[in-house]
């Protein structure tokens, strides 16, 4: 169910910014963007997103362009996701990465969150690279990242572990700052626990997870 959630919420993004494709630029100044319905010599007609509709006479219009997302080719970025984890364990993840953008292909941020592993919540600490394969407003992407799980329950005895993964997904930006993106992946843990009640012993748990993440862009 959460999968097909995130996967209407990403087309409903798309299919919204595909209806605002157009800009109508106005002899008075004003710039009006929407979906042009009809664009002859009699004049122009424009739909926005809250579904009202303009009209304006040929005289009153300077042009009317396509709208172009114009995405800053570098700079700092936030990304937030939330994601369930299935496989040895179904559970919840949710990441905040800052990074930055060094062109429009490739990202590198640090990231933290909150997640579970074997009903035992955790800190993921983790570094993430990203390689985004096209340049436009909708880029298909691959990343991966690896950091270290700190727990936050019965630290005395459960000392974490070394986490990694990798993903594919999307992100589109429906404007210039804010993009949706959805990725599936491939989840890694590996955390030690130690146990003195009877002897003294480690108990190693490798943990190989699928996660689907949905979450949003911030540049």
């Amino acid at each position: 169910m959460k999968q097909i959630i995130a996967c209407i919420a990403f087309f409903l993004s798309v299919h919204l910014s595909a209806q605002l494709n157009s800009v109508v630029y106005l002899k008075n100044g004003s710039a009006i963007r929407g979906e042009v319905t009809k664009n002859d010599s009699t004049g122009v007609s424009l739909k926005t997103r809250d579904g009202s509709y303009w009209n304006f006479q040929t005289d009153e219009v300077i042009r009317v362009e396509k709208y172009a997302v114009e995405i800053r080719p570098s700079g700092f970025y936030n990304k937030t996701s939330f994601g369930i984890m299935g496989g040895d364990q179904l559970g919840a993840s949710l990441r905040v990465v800052n990074g930055y953008t060094f062109n429009p292909h490739w990202d590198l941020g640090l990231g933290v969150g909150l997640e579970s592993f074997l009903w035992d919540p955790y800190i993921p600490i983790f570094a993430e690279g990203r390689y985004s394969i096209f340049q436009g407003s909708t880029r298909p992407f691959v990343s991966a990242h690896a950091g270290y799980e700190l727990p936050l329950r019965n630290m005395e005895f459960n000392k974490g572990g070394l986490t990694a993964g990798i993903d594919v997904g999307i992100t589109h930006y429906f404007s210039n700052h804010v993009g949706i993106s959805t990725s599936a992946g491939y989840r890694y843990a590996y955390l030690r626990e130690n146990n003195s009640w009877w002897d003294d012993f480690v108990t190693i748990s490798q943990i190989n997870r699928f996660e689907i993440r949905l979450g949003f862009v911030f540049r």
